[in-house]
């Protein structure tokens, strides 16, 4: 699935190339992450923009947008989150 992240100055397309959102099971007695549940998001900017001063956008090209998910990993992993969860109540 693909979703855009807004973070400062850049608009980024990122694909979710993995998720995982295993719940808790307070009965699990083999694996505390069992009994506490944990969750795992892998994703890839597929492309992104980078807007001036001015608003005028440019293309980060593909080692920009390599770097921007490098540098912004944890901000854009939360958005995700944000946004599934989100698509998640949508449906329910």
């Amino acid at each position: 699935m693909t979703y855009d992240v807004n973070i400062d100055q850049y608009c980024l397309q990122c694909e979710v190339t993995s998720l995982l959102d295993v719940p808790p099971d307070p009965w699990a007695t083999t694996s505390d992450w069992d009994a506490y549940g944990y969750r795992e998001l892998e994703f890839r900017v597929v492309s992104g923009q980078v807007y001036d001063e001015n608003g005028t956008a440019s293309d980060a090209g593909r080692n920009g947008c390599a770097a921007l998910a490098e540098q912004y990993a944890e901000l854009i992993e939360e958005e995700l989150w944000r946004q599934i969860e989100a698509e998640r109540q949508d449906v329910a």
